[in-house]
């Protein structure tokens, strides 16, 4: 008896030591006072949904969860702070509290919304916001040709170039949109100088919140995932999916109806090739790309799938499979704000999604240009690749595109695709002096076409049809 009542003890304090470490989340997710049900909460680690009052409960057992989280609803808006959506709550350990979520109705059909995509504005110094609030003001005025529509914006990471202190210009200058942007990190936007992955996005989570969540509009299940893993040394990196990552998403997706549309957002691309091309684990090939990308597809199959990514600094559409399609957006940046390109000749812009039920199309917004000034085109002679021949650059080209042209107003067919340099690209690169980064160079693309003309100073019309049957026209 003697020694029971020691090992009883024992067994009391090793208990309440136990209890202290796994204890419960809870709270509501309200809506003008009332309860909301079945919204997803989670912390990162562990999905639940709300009851019939709007009361949810998870079971915290994880020390690394930072952030308690909703999956706003479709119908319903996220309180926003200078149109950062405030969709979170840093998780106190210290205090035994309630996590309740003030949503509100949104008072336009999210059915049909407007999605406005951004990626790499990567400032390093504040002389780069004078460009930046061109982009700003063009942004205002497609909004403005949307007014009746739910608008949305998505930013793909590289909010800054490593410049933490730039985050709140940024901030303020997206601000004026009067859009909530939903954003994920880059690899410039790390901690460098950390000793893991897990603690390289502090100083972003301090300001944005969760880097791996999800919400709705709509139809549409919008997924975010941070996809830049950090080596432990400055500036190494790849595109890589952690397993806490994969086991938060299949919680997540299993509340979306398999035939769904969903959107993910991840910085790095999650693959360049409309195929697995051959792989070579070198610092460029792994930093370009998820390199496992393949167990993502695999839970995406039974949805249908557009994968919004940046990184790149160009334009490139891959269509993976029937149901999964990658935007690879052009920097807002262009080539580090150094000129009015990106280096593979798209200007600088961001990407236009109008989005009605399960129906997508989408466009590329040029800044400073209309929403038709679809491709650029160049006489024989400006382009040294083919100098006997006209060039034509689509920057927003898939396969599903026609490029066609006419010389004298006779029809001559479809233009070849090639590979190339942009003229103007070459021109803006060309002159180092003027570069703040020497290392800027064109980078040769395939979205280019050319066409021989039969004979010289004739008349030469461009003729586009994009894949929803828009055509764009231009002499050159």
């Amino acid at each position: 008896m003697k020694r029971v009542i020691p090992l009883l003890i024992i067994q009391f304090f090793v208990l309440s030591i136990y209890a202290q470490s796994i204890y419960t989340i809870s709270g509501k997710v309200l809506c003008e006072g009332r309860g909301v049900e079945n919204v997803v909460v989670t912390d990162g680690e562990t999905c639940v949904i709300t009851d019939n009052k709007g009361v949810y409960s998870i079971p915290f057992t994880k020390s690394e969860a930072q952030f308690v989280y909703i999956s706003t609803p479709a119908g319903y808006l996220a309180n926003e702070s200078q149109g950062i959506p405030i969709f979170y709550e840093k998780i106190d350990r210290d205090v035994v509290k309630s996590y309740d979520f003030h949503i509100s109705k949104n008072t336009k059909d999210d059915n049909k919304h407007l999605l406005l995509v951004h990626s790499d504005p990567q400032f390093f110094k504040m002389e780069n916001f004078d460009m930046y609030s061109s982009v700003i003001d063009d942004c205002i005025e497609t909004i403005g040709n949307y007014c009746d529509n739910d608008i949305v914006g998505i930013d793909a990471g590289d909010l800054v170039g490593d410049k933490p202190e730039l985050y709140k210009t940024y901030i303020d200058y997206l601000s004026k949109t009067n859009v909530p942007f939903y954003r994920v990190p880059g690899n410039h936007d790390m901690n460098y100088g950390g000793r893991t992955h897990e603690s390289s996005k502090q100083r972003y989570s301090d300001i944005f919140g969760p880097t791996r969540y999800s919400f709705n509009r709509g139809s549409v299940h919008y997924i975010m995932l941070d996809n830049s893993f950090y080596f432990g040394r400055d500036y190494f990196y790849m595109g890589y999916l952690d397993e806490a990552t994969f086991k938060w998403l299949e919680q997540d997706l299993s509340y979306v109806p398999e035939g769904s549309t969903v959107f993910i957002t991840m910085h790095i691309p999650a693959r360049l090739t409309d195929t697995p091309a051959q792989f070579d684990y070198n610092s460029h090939s792994i930093g370009v790309q998820t390199v496992n990308v393949s167990s993502l597809f695999d839970m995406l199959k039974q949805y249908n799938v557009h994968i919004i990514t940046g990184h790149m600094h160009y334009n490139r559409n891959i269509i993976h499979s029937s149901s999964i399609y990658e935007h690879n957006t052009a920097a807002v940046c262009g080539s580090w704000w150094q000129g009015d390109y990106c280096l593979d000749g798209t200007p600088i812009g961001y990407g236009v999604y109008e989005i009605d039920g399960n129906n997508v199309s989408w466009y590329f917004k040029s800044s400073g240009y209309p929403s038709t000034y679809q491709f650029r085109g160049y006489p024989v002679g400006a382009n040294s690749d083919y100098p006997n021949d006209i060039t034509v650059n689509v920057w927003n080209w898939d396969k599903d595109w026609k490029v066609e042209w006419f010389e004298d107003d006779s029809y001559m067919g479809v233009m070849e695709q090639c590979e190339s340099f942009d003229p103007k690209v070459v021109e803006m690169c060309a002159d180092k002096d003027k570069l703040e980064f020497k290392w800027i160079s064109p980078m040769k693309t395939d979205h280019m076409f050319k066409g021989t003309p039969k004979k010289p100073n004739s008349k030469i019309t461009i003729k586009v049809t994009d894949r929803f049957g828009n055509v764009f026209i231009e002499d050159i």
